[in-house]
């Protein structure tokens, strides 16, 4: 899903994929893959023609087409998780909760917010996930860990979660339970919080434009909440009176009946999250951090790599610490999936052997040349 508020324009020609993303605030990457997952992304919502490597967009669909996934053991795909969190939605809806504050997305998914035990949001990360997104260097240092292990896993788990939300959003909408949207709310120093209008969010996005011009702190690079807390703040002293502004789930429920108090809640949570870490860890044991670092001696730069497999018990007191009901599943690793981790290290091991060889060499040659 598309997740930019800028829009592509009906009948005009743009000259390639990766002016279609710079528009619409897309991760471009340049391989062949994430090509043609770009492609499907933007054509759930506009009709493309293809001229070369240009696009011609034809129409702009009024309801966004759901994405086929075709892969058998998709991340978050049909099945894995929606009857889950649909369940979870539903009951957070059933309580009358009608807004979740994007935000704030410790408030929307963490236990911290509990009160009198009634529920009043989705409990997902227990109340120390909000030390990692506030500051997960310091956390990192706590912890004796590495700051970009920490980083990785905040984006991992907020990409993980955030989607299959906006999935279990779509499916009710989609069964006529609910109508959703994403709108702009607003404080000013006066105490003043409401709902932007269209007037006010234009304001908010031509500022947002003219203070990433003047920063260079582009869409992506907010994704670090340091930053994006930064960003905001030259926003607002931009706009008289603004103190803050946030994103919002808002939500119109349709059908009051479908909507029932589950009672295997905290089942429901317990298998949900348990999932959620089991993606997390996958998805950070192939994960590779590129980096180039000065050397004084040979080629002036050398290229470094380091794998996150090397981390797999620290990834996994992470999903203790900060997954809800996860630290009775997480401790349980299946011998299929231990044995699974032990082949991709081996893997790592050897390619890392290669190249340590194949850099002996290299030096060789060059001695032998000298």
């Amino acid at each position: 899903m598309i997740i930019s508020d800028n829009e592509l324009e009906v009948g005009k020609k743009y000259d390639n994929l990766k002016v279609m993303c710079s528009i619409l605030r897309l991760e471009y990457k340049d391989n062949t893959c994430s090509r043609k997952a770009l492609v499907k992304q933007i054509e759930s919502q506009y009709k493309l023609e293809r001229q070369g490597r240009s696009y011609l967009v034809l129409e702009k669909y009024s309801e966004v087409k759901e994405i086929e996934d075709k892969r058998k053991d998709n991340r978050i795909g049909k099945g894995k998780y929606e009857l889950l969190m649909d369940s979870l939605l539903i009951n957070l809806l059933h309580n009358k909760y009608n807004d979740i504050e994007e935000n704030t997305y410790n408030v929307a998914f963490s236990e911290l917010f509990m009160q009198d035990e009634e529920l009043i949001n989705i409990p997902i990360f227990t109340s120390k996930y909000k030390k990692l997104i506030d500051d997960y260097e310091e956390l990192a240092n706590k912890l004796g860990m590495n700051d970009k292990l920490l980083d990785m896993y905040r984006e991992k788990s907020y990409i993980t979660v955030k989607q299959c939300l906006e999935s279990a959003l779509n499916r009710l909408q989609k069964q006529e339970i609910i109508l959703w949207e994403k709108a702009t709310m607003v404080r000013y120093y006066n105490g003043d919080t409401y709902v932007a209008d269209e007037g006010t969010e234009l304001e908010i996005k031509e500022i947002e434009k003219e203070v990433e011009n003047e920063t260079g702190i582009e869409f992506f690079k907010r994704r670090n909440p340091i930053i994006n807390k930064e960003f905001k703040i030259k926003v607002c002293r931009k706009i008289t009176g603004l103190s803050s502004y946030w994103k919002i789930y808002k939500i119109e429920i349709l059908d009051n009946e479908k909507l029932i108090e589950i009672d295997n809640i905290d089942e429901i949570t317990k298998e949900l999250t348990s999932r959620f870490g089991k993606s997390i860890r996958q998805s950070l044991i192939k994960h590779k951090y590129k980096f180039v670092e000065e050397v004084a001696i040979g080629n002036p730069r050398v290229k470094i790599v380091y794998a996150f497999i090397n981390d797999i018990d620290n990834i996994t007191k992470l999903n203790n610490m900060l997954l809800i009901g996860h630290d009775k599943i997480d401790l349980e690793v299946s011998c299929e999936m231990q044995d699974e981790e032990n082949e991709e290290k081996e893997k790592e091991r050897l390619k890392q052997e290669k190249e340590k060889k194949k850099e002996e060499r290299r030096k060789l040659r060059e001695y032998k040349n000298d």
